[in-house]
């Protein structure tokens, strides 16, 4: 039984691993997982560079029933974007929002939910896509690989959020 999740940065020409983002959410939310889904409760991603031990950039999911908050923020604390997935989606969708909780822009996915294409203020900002692992890992782990490009590289961050906020948020299995 797994209480925490880890996740490997990885650099996509060499495989070499450029960080983690480790799962850590409150302790009383940790042990609950034992009793209830783990969609409905809080978590924190905390990402950190290889040999670092402050995190640079986190994700906090908010407990949530039908439309799942987000917030990235930096290493300082403070909040870069908020995330507000769409209620009805094929392929799973997100609204993004500025720090003040305007709605700036959106992560958008296929009808397969594998390619995420985000924009602000209507320009492209980058894509995620899930990559294939192959027959046997795809079905019986729940390890999955993402490929964020980025259309400029102080969007990478934000880009990065937006991936583990599709992988917590809808690919995720519930056990």
């Amino acid at each position: 039984m797994k209480l925490r999740d880890t996740y490997d940065l990885l650099d996509p020409e060499t495989e070499a691993v450029l960080g983690q983002a480790k799962d850590e959410p409150a302790t009383w939310a940790k042990w609950s997982r034992l009793l209830v889904k783990k969609a409905l409760l809080p978590t924190t991603l905390h990402i950190y560079p290889t040999g670092q031990t402050q995190p640079v950039l986190s994700v906090h999911k908010k407990a949530a029933f039908l439309r799942t908050r987000l917030e990235v923020r930096d290493a300082s604390g403070q909040m870069i974007m908020g995330l507000l997935s769409k209620a009805f989606s094929l392929g799973g969708a997100f609204r993004i929002l500025d720090p003040a909780g305007q709605e700036v822009g959106e992560l958008k996915g296929d009808w397969k939910g594998w390619d995420y294409k985000a924009t602000v203020q209507g320009q492209p900002m980058g894509v995620v896509t899930k990559k294939w692992a192959g027959l046997l890992k795809e079905a019986f782990t729940n390890a999955d690989r993402y490929l964020v490009q980025s259309e400029r590289p102080e969007q990478l961050p934000m880009l990065l959020g937006l991936a583990l906020a599709v992988d917590v948020v809808y690919k995720e299995r519930q056990g």
